[in-house]
């Protein structure tokens, strides 16, 4: 799980020396902050309108991300995806941070790196490819090496990746992560469909084999299977496999997914048939 910077911010001003003397305000602030950010995720409006009440009042960076948050619900992603990178600015020179001991504190690198995640996805849903690119690589920069987070971040931008079809770059940084941990069973339905996407068909059935022995009833793995099946000729296979999809999440886009490839595959069938 990514960490919150704005959650550390807050925590971060609660102890001067021994003597808590903003503890009242912190919890406060940080209640206020943790509102905030539940009301976007039903009422993003009201959520931004809170967050601007909440900047004329001093919120600070708090306030900006919640308003950045809840644009970004609102579908305004761009938009917020602009303002989750001046907020990054801003924390590396303690534009609008809290203040301890008499100094503004400035964002740490962990924290930076978050925001610029935050950002890079923003711009994923924006479907500013490039831009996403420029912003996981900033964040990128700023984390450890070999640290959970930096794998975080190689996720983000192997999805970017497969965004922009290159489905190399993105298979290279899913190995990466899934040969440092194992079980992020959870990334190998996109390693799977990157490996098949680059005709590497036995790497695909691999990941996708393991992926669906972890998660037995999730759709995503049979979706993924059927593809696998129809991209190297086992139609039929292809086919169970998207009606087992459709079975699990009748309702679903992926299950939308899965009855157009069976429709695709039916009219293909019919189509060689008639040749024949």
């Amino acid at each position: 799980m990514k960490i919150n910077p704005i959650i550390c911010i807050l925590a971060s001003t609660v102890f001067f020396g021994e003597v808590t003397l903003v503890d009242t305000q912190v919890t406060s602030d940080e209640k206020r902050y943790e509102n905030c950010l539940n009301v976007a995720d039903h009422a993003p409006d009201r959520a931004i309108n809170l967050a601007l009440v909440w900047k004329n009042e001093g919120g600070g960076i708090p306030a900006r991300h919640c308003e950045a948050v809840g644009l970004s619900r609102l579908g305004e992603h761009a938009e917020a995806a602009i303002r989750l990178e001046m907020i990054a600015t801003d924390m590396r020179v303690g534009k609008d941070m809290p203040i301890q001991d008499g100094k503004r504190l400035v964002g740490t690198s962990p924290m930076l790196a978050d925001m610029y995640s935050q950002a890079a996805n923003a711009w994923l849903l924006a479907t500013k490819v490039g831009r996403a690119e420029d912003a996981i690589q900033a964040g990128l920069s700023l984390t450890v090496k070999g640290g959970k987070q930096e794998w975080d971040l190689l996720l983000d931008r192997a999805r970017i990746a497969a965004a922009d079809r290159d489905y190399t770059a993105a298979l290279t940084d899913l190995e990466t992560i899934y040969q440092r941990d194992t079980r992020r069973t959870d990334i190998l339905v996109l390693l799977a469909s990157s490996a098949r996407l680059t005709d590497q068909f036995q790497r695909a059935f691999e990941a996708i084999t393991d992926y669906i022995a972890a998660h037995p009833d999730d759709p995503a793995g049979y979706l993924e299977l059927g593809n696998l099946s129809d991209a190297t000729g086992r139609i039929a296979e292809a086919r169970r496999n998207w009606l087992k999809v459709v079975h699990l999440a009748p309702e679903s886009k992926i299950a939308e997914d899965a009855r157009s490839n069976i429709e695709r595959s039916d009219v293909q069938t019919d189509v060689q048939a008639d040749v024949k």
